[in-house]
Parts: structure tokens; sequence; C-alpha cells
């Protein structure tokens, strides 16, 4: 049986008093697993990746993490997480503009002081941005920035992707190139990816789908079609 790469259990998010973002979520995902959580923009799509990305903390529930809870986690042990588990990949890219396109996937290696090894080389011809190496951030395409963003995402071997709206920026030929690479990443590189979309047609291509709607999680599981849905098209949501 596969052993769980992310386990969280009745999830909570308040803010400021209002009605919960998030309102007992509970959801466990598997290693190497493509799985969508979608909704209406504002839904707490967000808010979720971001709780699992220790980026912030829930309100109360567990978010383990290959068997560690991160919501007992200091901030030190937290960072750590950030840094060794998790990669992200933003709708907005989040690359430096004035970097090259080898100095932003390079970024997470000075923050680590990992080694190169030849993985930065390597990543860039995985993902066909070597010919753009060294042209700055500012200079290239939407569909380039987001596949150099994958490349940075990652360049630290992380066991998790998390992928909130990435191809929001992009149009319909540059957003199949993102989902099918994120989806070999899986495979190539032992990586679970969990994808964030407002998209349901997006949702399609998964195996777990996660539907938010006010606060509440509703799963759709696949994952004895996980072959017919890994070597297709998305299959109707």
């Amino acid at each position: 049986m596969p052993n769980k790469a992310i386990e969280v259990k009745n999830l909570v998010k308040k803010y400021d008093g209002r009605n919960p973002t998030l309102d007992g979520v509970s959801f466990s995902v598997q290693e190497r697993e493509f799985v969508t959580v979608y909704g209406k923009s504002g839904c707490g799509k967000t808010t979720l990746l971001n709780i699992l990305g220790g980026l912030d903390r829930p309100t109360s529930g567990d978010v383990e993490i290959h068997g560690t809870d991160i919501t007992e986690l200091g901030e030190d042990e937290l960072a750590r997480v950030r840094l060794e588990e998790i990669g992200f990949v933003f709708q907005d890219y989040n690359l430096l503009p004035d970097l090259t396109v080898r100095e932003n996937v390079a970024l997470p290696l000075r923050f680590s002081r990992m080694t190169d090894q030849g993985r930065i080389d390597d990543l860039l011809k995985r993902f066909e941005i070597d010919g753009i190496a060294e042209s700055t951030a500012n200079k290239i395409s939407g569909g380039e920035a987001q596949r150099a963003a994958i490349a940075r995402a990652l360049v630290n071997e992380p066991s998790i992707i998390l992928a909130d709206e990435p191809t929001g920026n992009l149009d319909s030929e540059n957003t199949v190139k993102v989902i099918e690479t994120l989806r070999s990443i899986i495979e190539d590189f032992n990586t679970t990816v969990i994808l964030a979309t407002h998209d349901t047609e997006l949702a399609g291509y998964s195996s777990l789908r996660i539907h938010i709607s006010d606060g509440k999680a509703s799963l759709e599981d696949l994952r004895e079609a996980s072959d017919r849905v890994t070597r297709g098209s998305p299959s109707d949501v």
C-alpha cells in the first residue's frame, strides 16, 4: 500500500471572527500522486495550500507531512520543512525579474546551502529553457517563466510540489504544457503534486479531486482509475 505524503485532519481556518474559510477539512494524499484542489475564486484553495506548505497556520486541526505534524513545529523547524520537503509554484511565477533564468532556478540552493551537482543544467534542459538560461526573467514569455518556476521548485529535490493556479496567466496551449509537465514530474522526480485551480476541466487530470465550497471539502477518489487518467485525457468532472 502506498505511503501517505500528507494527512489532513479536521482542518479549520478562521480570519478575524468571520465564518471559517476552511471548516473541518480532512483528506489524505499518497506519495507520487497528482491531486487537484478546485473551486471558485476565494473558496479557500490558496489558504489550504499555504497551510500545507507551512506558509500559514490553521486555527485548529492537524497537517502531517510524511508523518510529522507541522502544526506543532516551531518557526525554525517549519522553515526547514518548507526548504527541504516543499516546492512552490505560483500563478504569477514569483521570479526575480532582474535575475537570469539560471539564477532564479538556483535560488533555493543558495538558501539551503546545497551544492548544484549538475541539477540546474539538468532541469534547464528537462524543461527546454536551457536556450534562455542567461536571459533575465523579465524578458521571457509566460510559458517559459512558468517552466522556470517549476524548475526552481524542483532544484532542492522536494517530495511535494504545491502549485497554486499555475496556469491562470497562460493561454490554452501553454496551460496544457504546464499540466503535462506537472504530471510528468511525479514519475521523473518521485514527487507528489497538489494543484489548486478554479478550472474544473483541469481537475479531470487527477486521481484525487478535492472540491472546496463554503469551507467544506468533498472528495472524489478515482485512484483505481489512475492508470487511465495518467495515460489519457482528463476525465469528466
